[in-house]
Formats: structure tokens, C-alpha cells, sequence
């Protein structure tokens, strides 16, 4: 019996989510009991009781966050169980026949070697592949995968693994988490995102905007500083960010911090039609092109799967989804009146693309 199957890779929040996330999973008791709540009455809490669950602080640890680069190009997998190998992209899995960038013909390519790593990997860590699926997640880079002036650009295509395997159970998803440093092979185009550089981050969750800024400062520094941009010896090309991770009641927690330059400069768009004044046209106009720029365009049509002019609608609905999950609150009220601004920058940006393609 088959159990290949598309494996979603969870998402990655920015600082500001994550804290939402930590703050739930802190002291649940102590929380209900600050409010004076007990949910197993079976009655619904006051508007008194929300406030104070809402406005308790518990006690946060003291957490340090390790992590790699963060690379742009796009979210690739190679899973096996029970004598079945396949490649997914993050939202189907991959084929030759419905390969967008290649990522199934170079697993195909080097099948054998990737049974050996496979293999090796499994015996090391003593998994159990027939009730399990073992997930290396990478990020499928180089070529012309991402346009612009990202860190790996026009270098030849590899899969960067991340930091941590996934080990799938096959009947009820549940997931452990595997280190993957020094799983490292060069010399097949699979290289380990911590073998350029691992960064660490002790951050003290109390102060959540000290935290914020100092995750910032490190995408910043890679920004100017990539490790990867530096191992091919592109001194001109930038980083895009980090991922760090760190566990924290035997759960697996994940952050990451962009930069704005890897996406390279957008073409500008005529201006749209608009009832606005000129300097409301001119500061929501100034606001899209900010947080729609090309490496946000150019991650939507990998997701998507766009390569023709029908596939418009499908992009313009990913990339403003992607504004609402990532972006800040403040952005993210105002989506309403940037729609068309967006909309208007992905058509402009998708119509030269076609031609390219």
C-alpha cells in the first residue's frame, strides 16, 4: 500500500506571532486562575474574565535560538516510506512530468546517492521507515529560481537542507524533530544551511521588543553579510534573512527575520486611477511597492504553480494573502485600500515574466 503523500511544511512566523504562540503555551493554569475562570463549568467567560485572560503576563523563559541563512528560492522535500521515494514542493508533491523548476528530475538524477544518505541516516538515528516518513525539507535555490540579486543567483541549483529533519508518523501525523547538522554533500548539490554559518540568539522573552530588535539586527547583518553569498564568491549579492529555532516545553519553536534588499528593485507601475488625494495616492503607492517586492512576486508564482496569464488571479490572491500572514498588524489593516496598488505592481511584474518564461 502506497503512503505517498503531499507532507505540509509548517509555517515560519515572524517574532511577533511567535510570542502570541509562547505566551498561550506559558502557564495555562496560572492564567485561568488570574482571571478567575474555569472552562470545565462549561459556561463562557465573562468580558471581565477575557480581559484579564487576555492581559496576563506569565513568567517567559530564557530561550536560546539557534539557526542558519534564511535562502530564497523555493520550499522543496524529499520524503521516503516503506520503499517509496518522492520530491514536493510546498503545497503538491513533484514529478517530472509537473516540474516547475526542476527539483524531480535532480532528485531522479542522483536517486542512488540519495538512498545512501537515506539509508545512512536512518541506521544512525534508528528510525522505523515503514511506519514512518522520513522528511529532509530544503530550500531548492540557484539558477534562476529567484530573480534579482539573492544570495545564491545564477549559482548552479542545489538543495540547501534545513536544520532539522522531520520523522512523519503514517497514521496520525504526529512529528519529532532530527538535527541535521553535518549532513553535508557538496559534492551532490546538497548542502547543509548550517554548514556556512550557525548563528545563536539568547533572547530573554520578557522584554519581547528587545527581542524583536535584536532578531532584526541579525537578518540585517546577514543581509550585508551572506555566508552563502561569500562560499561562491558573490561579494555583490545579499542575504535574505534567518531561520532560528529553539524548544521550549518539548516543542519545536521557529522564527524568522528578513531583509529588504535580496529581491532586487520592482518595476515601477503607471499609478492607478484613484478618487484619493495626491498624497494619500502617493504614501499607499510608496506602502505597496515596500511590501510587495519582487522576491515576495517571484515566491507566489513558485506557490502557485503560474505560468500562464489565467494564473493572474490565483497570484494576486497569494501574494496579499502572504501581506496578511507576514506583515504588521498596522499594514495589514490598511490591505484593504493596497489591494489595488498590489494587484496593480503583481500584473506589471507578471506580464514582463510571461515574456521571460
Amino acid at each position: 500500500m502506497s503512503v505517498r503523500r503531499h507532507i505540509k511544511f509548517p509555517d515560519t512566523p515572524r517574532f511577533s506571532k511567535l510570542y502570541t504562540e509562547i505566551l498561550r503555551a506559558t502557564d495555562n493554569k496560572g492564567r485561568l486562575a488570574y482571571a478567575g475562570y474555569d472552562p470545565k463549568l462549561g459556561v463562557a467567560p465573562t468580558e471581565a474574565q477575557i480581559e484579564k485572560l487576555q492581559n496576563y503576563k506569565p513568567e517567559l523563559p530564557v530561550l536560546t535560538f539557534v539557526g542558519s541563512e534564511k535562502l530564497h528560492g523555493e520550499n522543496m522535500a524529499i520524503c521516503f516510506s516503506h520503499g517509496e521515494l518522492w520530491v514536493q514542493g510546498r503545497n503538491q508533491i513533484r514529478t517530472v512530468l509537473g516540474d516547475q523548476n526542476g527539483m524531480a528530475k535532480f532528485v531522479e538524477a542522483i536517486e542512488s546517492d540519495i538512498m545512501s544518505l537515506i539509508l545512512e541516516f536512518s541506521l544512525e538515528n534508528q528510525l522505523d521507515l515503514d511506519s514512518n516518513t522520513l522528511v529532509f525539507d530544503c530550500e531548492w535555490a540557484g539558477g534562476n529560481i529567484q530573480k534579482g540579486n539573492a544570495a545564491c543567483s545564477n549559482t548552479d541549483k542545489a538543495a540547501y537542507l534545513f536544520d532539522y529533519a522531520r520523522v512523519v508518523c503514517n497514521t496520525t501525523n504526529d512529528e519529532i524533530y532530527i538535527s541535521t547538522e553535518n549532513w553535508d554533500r557538496p559534492e551532490l548539490n546538497i548542502y547543509n544551511l548550517k554548514a556556512f554559518t550557525k548563528y545563536e540568539l539568547t533572547l530573554n522573552l520578557n522584554n519581547p521588543d528587545e527581542c524583536e530588535k535584536r532578531i532584526q539586527e541579525l537578518a540585517e547583518h546577514v543581509e550585508e553579510n551572506s555566508p552563502i553569498a561569500k562560499y561562491f564568491e558573490k561579494e555583490d549579492n545579499v542575504g535574505e534573512g534567518v531561520y532560528l529555532y529553539a524548544t521550549y516545553n518539548d516543542q519545536l519553536f521557529r522564527v524568522k527575520a528578513k531583509g529588504e534588499k535580496h529581491g532586487g528593485k520592482p518595476k515601477v507601475p503607471k499609478e492607478p486611477k484613484s478618487k484619493l488625494t495626491d498624497e494619500e495616492t502617493v504614501r499607499l503607492t510608496t506602502l505597496a511597492h515596500k511590501i510587495t517586492p519582487v522576491w515576495r512576486i517571484t515566491q507566489g508564482i513558485k506557490e502557485v504553480n503560474a505560468t500562464e496569464m489565467k494564473h493572474l488571479g490565483a497570484l494576486i490572491g497569494w501574494v496579499i494573502g502572504d501581506i496578511k500572514k507576514e506583515e504588521t498588524l498596522e499594514v495589514v489593516e490598511e490591505l484593504k485600500s493596497l489591494s489595488r496598488f498590489v494587484s496593480a505592481i503583481v500584473k506589471d511584474y507578471y506580464f514582463d515574466y510571461l515574456k521571460d518564461y
